[in-house]
């Protein structure tokens, strides 16, 4: 045994002492807790014939460790544990005393024995090195009162003294295996090659809420009043768990969400066609400690809306249960305001057979309705090194809409006179009341199966997910219109439409470490995706052929990708990848007439390289180039939307995919674990950027107003550029988080016959989220977000509640190559307090308040261009959504962790992308 100095020893002492007093207050206390947790050592693994690697059954394992013997005074050599192989050549020797005399690690000799075989024997012993880490993350748990996760900092422990020795191979020579380490805990911001980690579970200003309040606290992303997401500027791909989801933000539950992955220039393994404005994975809760834990939840916000939710989750031997629910009544509250002006766009340049006119609206909105979300499953450990996962959720909502809408109009021209500029400048108004609801329900199931092998972080998943969605909807708009000439008139107007869609994923995903210094991963995935629906509009209850369509759409991708990663030294890590993708995709707009997309087909190579050099142990240097697609949805291909009457959106059968190039240097400083900077540089260009074009306007004398009427085109090319600073920093009891990124875009559309946009824009985005906790329990969260002038994202905008747009605004999906249209100044402030109550925090109360100084009001000025230059008007648009608004949340966690139960490595299955999703 080796000798321990007096420092090592009085350490050690201290160490092991930390550990179980931490454990004993973990598991109530008491020398029985004591002694167990003093024996939860665990030795696994698999015995193999090295030359034909096949399973040896019944050899006989022992281990031995010298231990104190009472009667004698001496060390003597004792068997603390044996057993036989299992058929396939498994054992598992646990209870195992960790620490030895003196506190010292305990000594073991490992023996096997075979008859046709050479005995085995190998020294082993648990690394408690990283004990005292474990310890202090306990401390900080129970100091914290943070019982979000009753097991906190246990798991760490696990993961010290729980040991899988890889396949033993016994022949005519005994060989040892490498030593297992592990790792300590990750900060709350993990830096890694291709993405950021952001850990959630502590957010106050989320309490209660969506996923669209914790993405405003996530540096570099910006949601607006429609919950619209933009990640630098651009907008990202939504997933959940790996895999593109039905949902939008506002109907995933804030309590449900474990991490935020933020992948800024996403790679080959990643889908080409995600990547374009980044990707944004939201990890959900998946809890595999032992024994049973879980919370109860509970809220009301300021309208007197009520939400409630729990959670569960129960592990027992070779099963782990989940489960967890969450219900939200709703109700949002939303003014805005527009005003077009066709006079201040050269009106004498027109056409002589247009109505030019100015308008005036004003826009009151009340949305009431719920969300309701369940998601249940299991994990089935079959044995040390193969688990299955099954997974299924139910999402449904329903929501009613009760919108005033006050439009003045003043016509420059007097009805039926052109050519004739002469005349009066008569006005109308029109008040148009509606009422209309929308229900959806969702369906989603997943099967996921990963195997490890011995070789350390060499794994092989397979997932097959699938989502089945229908949505019906109805409005009923009652438009009353004092015309030109003073005469009030009547149109009731019906649009009725209900749809289904499903959407399935299979991959498999292969990772291997070649040698220890590079690696392998591939993967191919298969994306099946379909929609159908069927939308109706009747004026006095008739049909309007041309603008009613019944739509079928199919799609099929199928990919595959090959990534190879490579240490040169202890400076330079590379990483190369390609990837594969051919796409398929058909349908059909049944209306007045029947309109077939003739079937596309689409092959495409996408190149990706990484490259990291180590300037110093805590000092990065990250380069990436990576390549992405943005194929035309079939709306933008083949469908005309009639539903917004002023604004009609017509689409392009001729549009053609758009290819990006990315390029991203990053800098990263660790200076300890709680404080780091990130500062990056990115420049993205896109050829043939789909952007939404205003092609004309017409007097629509059924509807007896202007409509403008706008399509999809293909401009020469889009570019984003821009630095970005993130800053992690504590100072004792107080957390701040800062982002700023300054950026500038623009868009040459010179072939729509529009000036050459593509000049230079500067813009900024910051925001600072500042966390302190005080004593007694009490703690205190501020969120600041800050948007300058910009222009319309390219890529439009992703992720929201409602797709984008506003009223009467046409903008639709893409950006508008308009020479003038921009995003005005945004800014807000969130603040939420805390207390915990009872021991531990078992009990908590949370007070926060979105949007407190009620500054969120969202804004756009547009000049439209028709296609030949001619300007038709200059519109300004205000919005404003639920001003100072806030909520009361309550939360009430239990658990008992019982460590006799834990029967494997349990970090052997990992959560969230690293089981195979968000790899794609």
């Amino acid at each position: 045994m080796k000798r321990l100095s007096i420092v090592n020893v009085l350490t050690l002492f201290l160490i092991s002492f930390t550990l179980h007093a931490q454990m004993m207050g973990g598991m109530g206390g008491g020398s029985g807790a004591m002694k167990s947790q003093m024996n939860s050592g665990h030795f696994y693994g698999k015995v193999v014939d090295s030359a034909t690697g096949s399973a040896i059954p019944f050899a006989a394992v022992q281990l031995t460790a010298p231990m104190w013997d009472s009667a004698s005074q001496t060390m003597k050599v004792k068997i603390i544990a044996g057993q036989l192989t299992t058929d396939n050549g498994e054992f598992s020797l646990e209870k195992l005393p960790v620490m030895g005399p003196m506190f010292s690690p305990m000594q073991y000799t490992l023996q096997i024995s075979s008859i046709g075989y050479n005995m085995y024997t190998r020294t082993l012993t648990f690394d408690i090195s990283k004990m005292a880490k474990a310890a202090k993350k306990m401390k900080a748990a129970q100091s914290n009162a943070d019982m979000s996760n009753p097991t906190a900092g246990l798991e760490g422990v696990i993961d010290i003294v729980d040991k899988d020795l890889g396949n033993i191979k016994m022949s005519s020579s005994s060989q040892q295996l490498k030593a297992v380490t592990v790792s300590g805990d990750p900060p709350q911001e993990e830096i890694k090659l291709d993405k950021r980690i952001f850990d959630v579970g502590k957010s106050l200003t989320s309490a209660g809420g969506t996923a669209e309040d914790v993405l405003k606290t996530i540096p570099a992303v910006n949601v607006d009043i429609d919950g619209n997401v933009t990640l630098r500027n651009s907008s990202p791909q939504i997933y959940v768990d790996g895999v593109p989801s039905t949902l939008t933000i506002d109907q995933i539950p804030a309590d449900e969400i474990d991490k935020i992955e933020v992948i800024t220039n996403p790679s080959a393994k990643y889908d080409a066609s995600a990547g374009s404005g980044g990707i944004i994975n939201i990890i959900m809760k998946h809890n595999r400690s032992m024994g049973y834990s879980g919370d109860a939840r509970g809220g009301v916000d300021e309208y007197g809306k009520l939400s409630a939710g729990g959670d569960i989750n129960l592990r027992q031997n070779k099963m782990n249960f989940f489960a967890n629910v969450f219900y939200k009544a709703i109700e949002h509250k939303m003014y805005g305001s527009e005003t077009k002006l066709a006079d201040q766009a050269t009106p004498a340049s027109r056409a002589a057979d247009t109505i030019p006119t100015n308008t005036w609206q004003h826009d009151t909105n009340n949305m009431n309705g719920y969300f309701a979300f369940a998601r249940g499953g299991f994990d089935y450990f079959i044995d040390n090194r193969n688990t299955l996962t099954v997974t299924g959720t139910y999402g449904t909502g329903h929501f009613t809409t009760l919108d005033l809408l006050h439009t003045t109009t003043d016509s420059l021209k007097p009805i039926g006179t052109y050519p004739n500029p002469s005349g009066t400048t008569p006005m109308s108004w029109t008040y148009e009341n509606s009422n209309s609801n929308r229900i959806f329900n969702n369906v989603g199931g997943s099967l996921l199966f990963k195997h490890l092998f011995p070789k350390d972080e060499e794994n092989i998943t397979a997932n097959i997910t699938a989502n089945e969605g229908s949505t019906t909807g109805s409005g009923n708009y009652d438009i009353t219109t004092s015309n030109l000439n003073g005469v009030m008139f009547n149109l009731p107007e019906v649009q009725q439409s209900n749809g289904s869609s499903s959407y399935y994923v299979g991959k498999v995903d292969f990772t291997d470490p070649v040698t220890a210094k590079s690696k392998i991963e591939s993967g191919v995935m298969a994306t099946i995706n379909g929609v159908n629906s069927v939308n109706t509009i009747l004026l006095f209850n008739t049909e309007i052929p041309n603008e009613s369509n019944t739509t079928t759409y199919n799609s099929q991708v199928y990919a595959a990708y090959f990534t190879y990663s490579h240490d040169f030294g202890a400076k330079l890590s590379t990483q190369a990848a390609v990837r594969l993708e051919q796409s398929f995709y058909s349908g059909q707009v049944v209306s007045d007439t029947t309109l077939k997309l003739a079937p596309q087909t689409l092959l495409y190579l996408f190149p990706s390289a990484f490259a990291t050099y180590h300037l110093t142990d805590n000092a990065d240097l990250q380069f990436s180039y990576t390549t992405h697609i943005t194929r035309p949805n079939f709306s933008q291909l083949v469908v005309n939307n009639y539903s917004n009457s002023e604004s009609v959106q017509i689409g392009n059968p001729n549009l053609k995919p758009a290819y990006q190039h990315s390029f991203e240097l990053n800098l990263i400083k660790n200076f300890d674990k709680r404080n780091n900077i990130l500062i990056s540089a990115y420049y993205k260009i896109t050829y043939n950027q789909i952007a939404t074009q205003l092609d004309s306007e017409v007097n629509n004398e059924q509807l007896r107003q202007i409509q403008y009427f706008n399509t999809y085109e293909n401009a020469n090319y889009s570019y984003s550029e821009g630095v970005e600073l993130t800053s992690q920093n504590s100072f004792g009891s107080l957390d701040v988080t800062g982002n700023i990124n300054l950026f500038e875009s623009g868009i040459n559309a010179t072939n729509l016959n529009i000036p050459d946009t593509a000049k230079k824009f500067l813009s900024y985005f910051a925001k600072l989220n500042l966390s302190y906790k005080f004593p007694k329990g009490f703690s205190l969260q501020l969120n600041g977000n800050y948007m300058s002038k910009a222009e319309v994202a390219p890529g439009g905008s992703g992720g929201g509640r409602w797709g984008g747009g506003g009223f009467g605004g046409g903008m639709g999906g893409g950006i508008t190559p308009s020479a003038n249209g921009y995003i005005d100044p945004n800014y807000y402030m969130d603040v939420a307090v805390k207390k915990d109550f009872f021991k531990n925090g078992k009990l908590s109360l949370t007070f926060n308040v979105k949007d407190v100084f009620a500054t969120s009001v969202s804004g756009t000025n547009v000049l439209a261009d028709n296609p030949v230059g001619v300007p038709l008007y200059y519109e300004t648009t205000s919005r404003r959504r639920d001003p100072r608004f806030y909520q009361f949340t309550f939360s009430y966690k239990f658990g008992q962790t019982d460590f006799t139960l834990f029967k494997r490595k349990n970090n052997a299955v990992d959560t969230g992308p690293d089981m195979g999703g968000g790899e794609q």
